[in-house]
């Protein structure tokens, strides 16, 4: 039996108007046949009038046989489980590709059984493409708003660098430098600060977990929100940190620690003059604390007052003098963490607030200093050309005292790889590689070439030194970070205990590097019992061709997909190191002509010319 809506004769016409300047309306029985609807659901499935689609189902109505079984799936739900559903559809209708907004609910007869469903639609299509477009374009915020401060940080560390290291820049222009420069970091910081997405798993600051925090690079965060806050008062901020507890952590949930320091400095503010406020934040520790004193010019307090803070009273008066406000808060986030208040005030001259904390042993990832051999070749890898000549400014006394350690430049990730893959083996063991994490505009990151390498020793040099993803890499690769802020900070030593060990060489009858897996382990089971060593990645094989002796026969494939390396330019690096056996085996037949003097071609189809080579005798090294 069809359904209907029951028919209301008084103000018929008036609820027939209404009923048809609504969105989408129209119900269906239980077969899913439409019974059923008003005129802008009929426009919106093709048809001049509701009578033309009653008795059809979805799939008799729209082309896109998926959409309709989306919508069919949707409304057996509701019929079959009893209950009324808010869902968006993306269906492709006759009108075109649309989103809708559905509520649909069942419909029920005398006994409350359900005999049919009723649905509402709304078409929000045109809503959904402005909100992907202003999703797009936050998105598109965030990432100049990151690549700015990407661009701003690395300029910014070189001049820190150079400020500190540069000994004929005289004092009072020194400081005037490194103001601004500060100045510069409180732009970087605010940019990602602004534009950052609030739930990202990676970001340090927001998480509420307690964990090991730099306290030294929080601090800085929270001074240039600081400076953003208060810049319409004459509220001057200035921090100083010991050279020890620029590498210091401390275990607290970072996002109550930047709120408890907040609360204190918003407090300090209060307490001062507005027309000349002076906060200072200076950073301490030693082998088993770390201490943060805030230091204002204010108001002070009365020892009655400093007392009942000490003694956990409730602080509720002289809001206006800034104190008691947020103490709560500061109490409970020391409370958590073993940390200990001390206020020292004098009324009329201002307050200092010491908050203390036991020192966290250093993770294993930070780097806390440099430390190089005798004969080390330091690879500089940034694609930020002023960070190149910073690092040339940190390591010029070490080279003059030292004149056995070079010092090498790259801004090209693959061109810092090659170079270090082509080293031989004790050349390898001398590289001491610092490397920036993001090369913009590259396939690949400095993990990439740390990883690619295999090298023993290498800094990640980075402002993502909070990423998770790069820390638990990081780790995987033994590799430690320096914070790209705190580079003009890290001590660099030399080692006079670094030995650099020669391998033991591996004596096999053949190599054989080609990316047909296939075809490698068939050539090691045809000239078995024959000792084959086989690569599928150039790079992999260059990492390890050092362990083999100088006239080792070596097969090479002529073409890698993967691989912006060919055969030739393989040989040739080869040739270069000293290898005199090569072969280039492929399927591509070259004239004598085509191929270098050292290099020799054998189809991969001449079975019997390959079995003859790998078993004969080798070459006299």
């Amino acid at each position: 039996m069809a359904l209907k809506l029951p028919k209301i004769e008084k103000h018929y016409e008036i609820l027939e108007l209404l009923f048809n300047a609504m969105p989408y309306v129209f119900w269906k029985d239980k077969d899913g046949k439409y019974q059923g609807g008003n005129q802008n659901q009929a426009t919106n499935l093709g048809f001049s009038s509701p009578s033309e689609f009653i008795g059809k189902t979805i799939y008799e109505i729209l082309p896109d046989q998926q959409s309709a079984k989306l919508i069919d799936e949707i409304d057996n739900k509701v019929m079959r489980d009893n209950i009324s559903v808010i869902n968006e559809e993306k269906v492709v209708a006759p009108t075109g590709k649309k989103t809708y907004l559905s509520q649909k609910s069942p419909i029920h007869n005398e006994y409350g059984e359900v005999i049919g469903m009723l649905g509402f639609a709304m078409d929000i299509t045109v809503i959904k493409m402005q909100e992907e477009l202003i999703t797009q374009d936050r998105n598109k915020l965030i990432g100049i708003a990151a690549q700015v401060a990407h661009d701003i940080k690395s300029p910014l560390a070189s001049l820190l660098m150079l400020i500190k290291f540069c000994q004929d820049i005289p004092e009072k222009e020194r400081i005037a430098l490194r103001e601004a420069a500060m100045s510069i970091q409180d732009i970087a910081n605010n940019l990602l600060t602004q534009f950052q997405p609030k739930t990202t798993e990676n970001n340090l600051m927001l998480s509420e977990e307690a964990q090991a925090m730099l306290a030294s690079a929080v601090i800085l965060q929270l001074l240039a929100e600081k400076k953003l806050q208060y810049q319409d008062l004459a509220v001057k901020f200035e921090h100083q940190f010991s050279a020890i507890s620029n590498f210091a952590f401390i275990k607290i949930e970072p996002s109550s620690f930047k709120r408890m320091l907040s609360n204190i400095i918003n407090n300090s503010v209060d307490a001062c003059n507005k027309e000349y406020a002076k906060i200072s934040i200076s950073l301490e520790s030693n082998v088993d604390e770390v201490r943060i004193v805030i230091q204002d010019n204010g108001k002070g307090m009365p020892i009655e007052l400093i007392d009942k803070i000490k003694n956990n009273i409730a602080v509720t008066q002289d809001k206006e003098g800034g104190h008691g406000i947020g103490l709560v808060q500061v109490r409970e986030a020391l409370g958590r963490h073993q940390g200990e208040l001390e206020i020292e005030s004098i009324v009329g001259q201002g307050t200092k607030v010491t908050l203390t904390f036991p020192k966290l042993l250093t993770p294993k990832w930070i780097a806390e200093e440099i430390k190089l051999g005798q004969e080390d070749e330091i690879i500089i890898l940034d694609d930020d050309h002023s960070i190149h000549k910073a690092w040339d400014t940190r390591f010029k006394n070490i080279l003059k005292e030292n004149l056995n350690i070079k010092i090498r430049h790259f801004s090209q990730g693959h061109e810092a790889r090659n170079f270090i893959t082509a080293l031989d083996d004790s050349a390898r063991q001398k590289i001491f590689l610092l490397t920036d994490y993001e090369l913009l505009k590259q396939d690949l990151n400095g993990l990439d070439v740390i990883s690619q390498t295999h090298i023993k020793r290498s800094v990640l040099v980075t402002s993502h030194y909070a990423d998770k993803l790069v820390l638990k890499r990081a780790a995987e690769l033994g590799t430690k970070i320096l914070p790209k802020l705190l580079a003009s900070e890290i001590p660099i030593t030399i080692d006079k205990a670094i030995h650099y060990k020669k391998l033991a060489l591996k004596k096999v009858d053949l190599i054989v590097v080609d990316d047909n897996k296939l075809f490698s382990s068939s050539i090691k089971l045809y000239l078995h019992p024959a000792l084959v060593d086989c690569y599928q990645d150039p790079h992999d094989f260059l990492q390890h061709i050092d362990e083999y002796p100088k006239n080792v026969k070596i097969f090479l494939d002529n073409d890698f997909n993967l691989s912006d390396i060919d055969g030739l330019k393989l040989a040739e690096i080869l040739h270069g190191k000293g290898y005199t056996s090569l072969y280039l085996i492929s399927g591509t037949d070259f004239h004598e002509n085509e191929l270098p003097h050292y290099l020799t071609s054998i189809s991969k189809s001449n079975i019997k010319a390959i079995q003859q080579i790998a078993t004969a005798p080798p070459l006299a090294p």
